[in-house]
């Protein structure tokens, strides 16, 4: 059976419009019977206000909760920077949007279900937030880029399910775009049956260096599956990338193949001008890794690496707290490359964009 994924226009955040328009994703799936004490796990990324396309939107969120019975629930685990989680809800609408609509803000950090999955030869042990094994959760996704793993949508979503920083070790454990797209594909294996439903605010979305430094691009489309994979493909196609181009969905479509998809709603156009993420080299050279020793040797030709501009820099300390390799002075605000292994953790979770990824000549050539 086809997996269906309705794509409906939403063109602006305007609080009548889009409870409409999702009001329409749930009509076209079907979805007109939702159960209570659902968990909606929105991006919350960043402290950063709703028109900086890093978060998802609260209007997206206030139109969903208006149509779930009572009580439900809104909460995620941003990257550990020791920042206590208020300010994340406060800046991003969501303490406003948890006056105005009920839903009640919960931590997700706390008491959490150990889980285990292979990846070829390794195992990882991982937490998962207990709530996500108590609630049925609503996965409410941004559409953006992403310097790891090219794009953002449904199944990059739920790695904000593991508490904070246990995501920085994950990523010190698996650096590279291959195995950590890998860890993703296994994730969202685990909690799929978890998650009774997708959307991926794609009103407002980004491009260029996203997740959080990126630039905002009006798509003005609302998306929704059952099935978070079909729903990313359908995000691939919007934004103009092959699905091959995503490293976890090419990973995923190899190991267990993709869906057919049934699109219902509106038509779509992909975007022909969409900015990749700088790091999609990098992804290509990842694939051939496993495949030629000359390659190993001489990817540090092909870096990316992260670099703080020191005069911009406000000493917060979020990029020295969330860092897995301590490859961070807090001193000096320098980056150790040897000790970097460019999981870009700092890169997302600084405020004010003095991190920069710094290109090496052959990528500055080859882009």
């Amino acid at each position: 059976m086809a997996s269906r994924v309705a794509v409906v226009r939403c063109d602006r955040y305007d609080e009548k419009e889009v409870k409409v328009q999702v009001e329409r994703l749930l009509s076209l799936l079907g979805e007109n019977d939702l159960p209570p004490n659902v968990l909606i796990k929105p991006n919350m990324l960043s402290a950063r206000a709703p028109s900086a396309a890093v978060t998802t939107h609260p209007s997206v969120l206030s139109a969903l909760i208006s149509m779930l019975p009572k009580p439900c629930f809104l909460g995620d685990c941003p990257p550990s920077t020791k920042r206590p989680v208020e300010g994340y809800w406060n800046e991003c609408g969501f303490s406003q949007l948890s006056q105005e609509t009920g839903a009640q803000l919960l931590k997700l950090e706390g008491k959490s279900k150990i889980m285990e999955v292979k990846l070829g030869r390794r195992k990882a042990d991982f937490p998962v937030t207990a709530l996500a094994f108590e609630h049925p959760v609503i996965n409410v996704a941004k559409l953006k880029t992403h310097g790891l793993t090219v794009l953002t949508c449904a199944i990059k979503n739920l790695y904000g399910l593991i508490p904070g920083y246990s995501k920085s070790i994950l990523h010190a454990l698996f650096p590279d775009p291959e195995s950590f797209s890998k860890l993703l594909v296994a994730l969202y294996r685990v909690l799929q049956d978890r998650v009774i439903l997708h959307i991926v605010d794609a009103v407002e979305g980004m491009e260029g260096p996203g997740p959080s430094h990126g630039i905002v691009r009006h798509l003005g489309f609302l998306v929704a599956g059952r099935d978070a994979v079909a729903v990313d493909m359908v995000c691939a196609r919007l934004t103009g990338f092959k699905v091959n181009d995503i490293p976890f969905l090419r990973i995923y479509g190899k190991k267990f193949g993709f869906p057919d998809i049934e699109l219902v709603g509106d038509d779509i156009a992909p975007v022909s001008d969409f900015k990749r993420p700088a790091g999609m080299i990098l992804f290509k050279i990842a694939q051939w890794h496993l495949l030629s020793p000359l390659l190993r040797a001489i990817s540090r030709c092909f870096a990316i690496v992260p670099e703080v501009d020191t005069a911009k820099c406000i000493r917060c300390m979020r990029c020295v707290q969330v860092c897995p390799k301590e490859a961070i002075s807090g001193k000096t605000m320098k980056i150790d490359k040897k000790k970097c292994i460019n999981c870009l953790c700092c890169y997302e979770v600084c405020p004010i964009d003095s991190i920069q990824l710094k290109k090496s000549r052959i990528v500055r050539f080859f882009m």
